[in-house]
């Protein structure tokens, strides 16, 4: 008896082993790449085209963004000196009806640009370490792919 189920349970695991090699055979195909895509998956369920994009367009849109970033901040930073509660502000303040009204929205649209510069920078600082480690990787994986 004990014989006999020897004999199944071998005759059934490379069976099981079988199909399951021919499941995955079925299933993978061939990578391709398919012009500025690469395919990193091949399962029909599962593909994830991304776009192929090379070093240098990927320095020059880190350069387009810091560029666009960099005005930004430098109107921002025009805007508020300009919003800044100055004497004349006071002034007006202090004479007319409502002046507390009027010192409050000054103070508060200086406040939010303020908040905006401060977020900009913020941005800019990022991106440039950003940037300084991006050149680090691939200047990194250009001395790899030369020594190999």
């Amino acid at each position: 008896m004990l014989h006999s189920r020897f004999n199944i349970t071998i005759f059934f695991i490379p069976l099981f082993f079988y199909t399951q090699l021919s499941y995955a055979n079925s299933v993978l195909t061939t990578h391709k790449k398919m012009g500025n895509e690469v395919q990193q998956s091949q399962h029909s369920d599962f593909i994830t085209s991304l776009p192929y994009a090379t070093t240098t367009e990927i320095l020059q849109q880190i350069n387009n963004t810091r560029s666009a970033l960099s005005r930004r901040k430098a109107a921002l930073s025009k805007t508020e000196k300009e919003r800044a509660f100055t004497t004349k502000d006071s002034v007006i303040s202090i004479i007319l009806p409502g002046g507390l009204l009027y010192a409050a929205i000054i103070k508060l649209r200086h406040t939010e640009v303020k908040s905006q510069l401060h977020n900009v920078t913020k941005q800019l600082n990022e991106l440039n370490q950003d940037l300084i480690e991006f050149r680090s990787l691939s200047i990194n994986n250009t001395l790899l792919a030369t020594l190999h």
